[in-house]
């Protein structure tokens, strides 16, 4: 019984000790993307996660560098097994939208704001988002119905200003048309 205690303890501390280093791996990884150092970024984060496959700000860390290389299928990738590990990961739904959108899967992004709105209904980022998605789309009042939600939460988003006047004037034309 002792033996097996022990050998518990053993295999606890070696956990603790990989988790350890998963993380100090992830924080240089980290600090190298504030850089701008997205390929060695990359590289750092892959490290973290062979050490601790289960960390999801690895994962999430490593899709937004993939997403800076503009490479987005393997962001999309990332930012979902963050999200299969944390499923109330809000930013990794928006940021997962974010480069569905890039790559023109609408149906998609809408989705991933969708969710993200419904984790935080007060994430004025992803009403705003996905308005952008809606404009896209030709979906003006819908899409005006989000800026003004994104404006609500937040009085001084000005982007969110601009693009509600562009797709009220869009919505006005498309009235007009016989």
């Amino acid at each position: 019984m002792k033996k097996l205690m022990l050998i518990g303890l053993q295999i606890f501390l070696t956990l603790l000790v990989d988790a350890q280093n998963a993380s100090t791996i992830n924080s240089k990884g980290f600090r190298q993307a504030k850089k701008g150092n997205y390929a060695r970024a990359i590289e750092l984060f892959t490290q973290a996660l062979h050490i601790d496959q289960y960390f999801a700000d690895a994962w999430y860390n490593r899709a937004l560098a993939y997403s800076k290389l503009q490479e987005y299928s393997k962001a999309i990738e990332d930012y979902t097994k963050a999200i299969n590990l944390r499923p109330h990961f809000k930013m990794a739904y928006n940021n997962r939208g974010a480069d569905r959108n890039e790559l023109k899967d609408y149906v998609g992004a809408i989705e991933d704001y969708t969710k993200a709105i419904g984790l935080d209904s007060d994430y004025a980022k992803a009403w705003y988002n996905r308005g952008i998605v809606r404009m896209n789309l030709q979906e003006y009042e819908k899409a005006v119905s989000d800026f003004t939600k994104a404006i609500e939460l937040e009085p001084g988003y000005k982007e969110a200003h601009l693009n509600r006047e562009i797709a009220e004037k869009k919505r006005r034309m498309n009235k007009e048309e016989p």
